[in-house]
């Protein structure tokens, strides 16, 4: 359970579309969490991951950054932060993702969103940094935003930073695919919406990063569940969105409602993830296991090298006995007497 959250984002973290502020999502996973757990809105409306000179609008250029980065260095030495980041939809704008005359900023993203992960991660308290997966959008987006290219391109960058630093994501996306009724202007949630983003980032937070399943879906990448309810108490963990943008320029598929997947990193890897699908780990194959002097036998006993050592041991002194049982009995056959 952590003690401080510091949500940091552009205006779907400031809570644009919210009918007051007691309704963005901050104020909601502080009501899930209750006093027992600062959550503090450092959302600021318009702003892209990508830095100065790449975006029209960089979240590292407003006051929001440095007080986020003050809250997480000022909540004590005993303090478990957690920094959920949630930056990508204003990135989509054609201005900043495809600007005329320049290459594409897919990489660029990609360079300032590590810069941004390593700096919350050189704080102290080490705070736990959540990559949120951005929301889908619904029908005739705002803003110039481009649903397909945050969820064919931007969601991918999201997902290689955090198997590059072993980070969990958060899937904002797949529970939101389908559903324009959640927004009011194609991008913004409505009350409804932000109260679902709210409960998937509260059970996201909860997912234990240590051990096995947690609070849900059908399995995950590296951990299993049973059914946890996902956007709109839906339970089962649903599949990821297919590419492609029906005419409102939101990603089609089948991603319904989306479950919780709790555990930690999978055998390949992969880190753990809320409201994602299941998967097999970033490869997709399981990998064959390469024997160590600690790997589990078929009981869970980790088997040590004196163990084995133990192991060859009796094994040598059984064939041992047996050779010498085998002798014996040739022995005596031969020196019994003759009819």
């Amino acid at each position: 359970m952590p003690t401080h959250v510091a949500c940091v984002g552009d205006s779907i973290t400031e809570g644009a579309g919210a009918t007051n502020q007691s309704k963005n999502y901050p104020s909601v996973l502080q009501g899930l969490f209750g006093n027992g757990v600062q959550v503090k809105n450092f959302g600021h409306s318009g702003t892209t991951l990508l830095g100065p000179t790449f975006g029209d609008s960089p979240y590292v250029n407003v006051g929001e950054y440095p007080a986020a980065t003050s809250f997480v260095s000022g909540a004590g030495a005993n303090a478990v932060v957690d920094v959920i980041i949630m930056l990508g939809t204003n990135d989509s704008k054609p201005q900043n993702w495809t600007p005329a005359n320049k290459p594409k900023n897919d990489q660029q993203y990609l360079k300032d969103y590590r810069a941004m992960v390593d700096h919350f991660l050189g704080l102290t308290p080490k705070p736990v940094v959540f990559l949120a997966l951005p929301l889908a959008t619904g029908n005739a987006p705002c803003c110039m935003i481009n649903g397909t290219v945050i969820h064919d391109e931007i969601l991918p960058l999201i997902k290689q930073v955090a198997l590059e630093k072993h980070l969990p994501t958060i899937d904002l996306n797949t529970p939101t695919t389908g559903h324009p009724e959640y927004f009011g202007d194609g991008v913004h949630p409505n009350d409804t919406a932000y109260a679902i983003v709210a409960k998937l980032m509260h059970d996201g937070l909860l997912v234990n990063l240590d051990g096995g399943g947690g609070a849900g879906g059908a399995g995950g990448a590296g951990g299993a569940g049973a059914g946890g309810a996902g956007a709109g108490g839906a339970a089962a963990g649903g599949g990821e969105a297919g590419g492609g943008a029906p005419s409102g320029g939101a990603p089609s598929g089948g991603g319904g409602s989306g479950g919780l997947t709790a555990g930690p990193a999978g055998a390949a890897g992969a880190p753990s993830t809320a409201g994602a699908p299941a998967s097999a780990g970033a490869s997709g194959a399981a990998a064959l296991p390469v024997p160590h002097d600690n790997d589990a036998d078929s009981s869970g006993c980790a088997l040590s090298s004196g163990r084995r050592r133990a192991h060859s041991s009796i094994a040598l002194a059984l064939l041992s006995f047996a050779w010498f049982a085998r002798r014996r009995r040739a022995t005596n056959v031969l020196s019994a007497p003759h009819p």
